[in-house]
């Protein structure tokens, strides 16, 4: 698995896709931005699967969002 990136990239990432902030994206979700952002900084830059049912879902949804949004910019 290709990590997603450290909270600054992963907020920039949301940002460059209309995302106001990470605790909008969180919220959105329905996650707590605390815990959001805590999966962030322990497993984005990671390329291993995280540990955990919360963290692995948090991450999971993140790279559905960034996947669909990636795909949606290049149509």
């Amino acid at each position: 698995m290709k990590p997603i990136g450290n909270v600054h990239e992963v907020r920039a990432k949301l940002l460059m896709r209309g995302w106001r902030s990470l605790s909008a994206w969180a919220a959105a979700h329905g996650y707590l931005p605390g815990t959001v952002r805590r999966a962030v900084y322990d497993w984005g830059p990671r390329a291993e699967r995280p540990w955990g049912g919360i963290n692995r879902q948090i991450i999971a949804d993140l790279r559905k969002t960034l996947a669909e949004d990636a795909e949606r910019e290049v149509a």
